[in-house]
């Protein structure tokens, strides 16, 4: 069921320090401290400011229609507007300035992602779907492939496994721990590393892998289950 937010709701107010209430908030917590002392949301076009400079993609303010829903070309679809080097993003959205934060701290594993999923659905969206006479989507198909499963598995609840260290990389599962309640069960991208590494070592080693396995072919059974 649907549940309306609203601007009141705890859901909807912003926390710049929320990250120093957990240690699992580690990874992200870096970036973060860039709005650690915000009353309110930062705007979208500040988010730009978190990225590395050498990633070419920035976030675009994503304006939500109301009414009917917009019909879409497959240009348009959220990996593919990646492709084109701008993340759709809602302001005052905690699931979408985790996913920012997330960007920043793994910047090539979200790109091998995103470019990953744009190609399994562009090759799904032209075998399955229906359009219109002027090209728009008019159905996506009925089930989505088992790789785009695993890769959105991996998006919103992936944890990076090396030895004893658990990184977590999803952003949905990020959004679970600052409202105190597990949004989805982690699965694992596991990882092997000789020796115990930093943390900051360890987050460069994880973006690099991950972004290799994340180019290669992925099944749901790949990614074990592990608790936070």
């Amino acid at each position: 069921m649907l549940r309306l937010v609203r601007g009141d709701s705890p859901r909807a107010r912003f926390d710049g320090a929320f990250f120093a209430r957990d240690d699992r908030f580690w990874p992200i917590a870096d970036s973060a401290r860039l709005f650690a002392d915000r009353a309110d949301w930062p705007e979208i076009a500040e988010y730009d400011a978190l990225l590395p400079k050498d990633v070419r993609v920035h976030f675009k303010e994503q304006v939500t229609p109301k009414g009917k829903p917009l019909r879409r070309r497959p240009e348009d679809l959220y990996d593919a507007r990646i492709a084109k080097g701008e993340i759709p993003t809602r302001r005052g959205s905690w699931h979408d300035y985790l996913n920012a934060l997330v960007w920043a701290t793994f910047p090539r594993s979200k790109a091998a992602l995103h470019a990953r999923q744009h190609q399994v659905i562009s090759a799904w969206v032209a075998r399955g779907g229906t359009f219109t006479s002027d090209g728009t989507i008019d159905k996506l198909p009925n089930a989505r492939t088992r790789e785009h499963d695993a890769l959105a598995l991996v998006d919103e609840g992936g944890i990076v496994v090396m030895g004893g260290l658990a990184i977590i990389f999803g952003h949905a599962l990020y959004e679970g721990l600052v409202f105190g309640a597990p949004a989805m069960i982690s699965r694992g991208v596991e990882i092997s590393v000789e020796g115990a590494p930093d943390r900051a070592t360890a987050l460069a080693i994880a973006d690099e892998r991950l972004a290799e396995r994340l180019a290669q072919p992925l099944l749901p059974e790949q990614l074990p289950r592990y608790s936070l």
